[in-house]
């Protein structure tokens, strides 16, 4: 069995649940928080055979009003996924979270945790309080991080209006979660920050989210409007061959089919959306992945040696 890397992996800290209890965002998202622990990620990545996975957190962002109070929580959650790294070194790492929308703060975290806390990535919200990635607002950190060739990590994260009255208002990682990651990547492409900072190294979730369906259009749409004036001109095909995608949540019978339409192979990661994906069905994906004679030749590329390269590490052998 190939080794495996999840770059896709959450954990919970005390601190992270306490305050989401605290502003009333336990459940913002439509879908229950998950527990989790140092034990049940060891017990999940033994079960599905995961050789090192990547933490990071995943929504709601913990940013509730107040910048301060944010940094501090963030600084926790940093501190806490160190700890836990330096103890098992081989099988896991993580991504820091940064207290954005304050782009300041965020810079001073982003340092922090790669200089002082070994931090393999950051972990960006799609927007934080409304501001999108590719905002001009967030060149400052885009040019710390492709300074520093840094790998940033997607998460989506609630937009500021949720339609009311239909199934999707409920579960939001079903339509609202892909919606939000699609339109901070759109928004990346079309401000030309992508190719502003090339070095920055951007993973997008989901087998992309919806972008395999609407980046043709996209090609043509900022054509158009750039030849009559009306936006920037932009490569979106140079922006796009720079981007990463994991194969977090459902990836069979279509996902990773489609996403292959969209990225070179080195750019595919395994994710596993643990613990918000139950171990059963992260096993089962794993099976399918193992069994895929389509994915004989690029196999271990996408389980193991593309994740290794981007990140640095070297996993061990199950």
């Amino acid at each position: 069995m190939p080794k495996i890397i999840d770059t896709h992996c959450h954990f919970l800290t005390q601190d992270y649940v306490a305050a989401l209890k605290r502003h009333g965002r336990i459940q913002e998202d439509g879908f229950p928080i998950p527990e989790w622990s140092l034990d049940m990620q060891l017990e999940y990545m033994e079960t599905c055979g995961i050789s090192h996975a990547l933490l990071s957190l995943s929504t709601p962002h913990p940013h509730f009003g107040d910048d301060s109070f944010s940094a501090e929580l963030c600084r926790s959650i940093n501190e806490e996924a160190a700890d836990l790294c330096r103890k098992y070194p081989g099988q896991l790492s993580f991504a820091a979270c940064l207290p954005l929308p304050n782009v300041e703060l965020a810079i001073q975290e982003m340092r922090y945790g790669f200089d002082k806390l070994g931090a393999r990535a950051v972990k960006v919200p799609s927007q934080a309080n409304g501001l999108y990635l590719g905002d001009e607002t967030l060149r400052p950190l885009m040019a710390e991080l492709d300074a520093r060739a840094a790998v940033m990590i997607i998460h989506p994260s609630k937009p500021p209006v949720v339609p009311e009255g239909c199934f999707t208002s409920g579960p939001l990682p079903l339509l609202e979660f892909i919606n939000d990651t699609t339109r901070a990547v759109v928004n990346l492409i079309a401000t030309g920050a992508l190719e502003e900072y090339p070095h920055v190294r951007v993973v997008v979730p989901h087998c992309g989210s919806f972008l395999p369906n609407i980046i043709d259009r996209l090609t043509g749409i900022t054509r158009l409007l750039a030849s009559k004036g009306m936006g920037r001109a932009v490569d979106v095909t140079k922006s796009l061959n720079s981007l990463y995608f994991d194969l977090a949540g459902d990836i069979y019978p279509r996902g990773i089919s489609i996403v292959q339409t969209l990225a070179d192979e080195k750019h595919l990661l395994f994710g596993g959306d643990f613990p918000y994906t139950p171990i059963p069905m992260i096993g089962e994906k794993v099976k399918k992945l193992l069994a895929d004679e389509k994915l004989a030749d690029i196999r271990e590329k996408l389980l193991t040696e593309n994740a290794e390269g981007l990140l640095g590490i070297e996993a061990p052998h199950c």
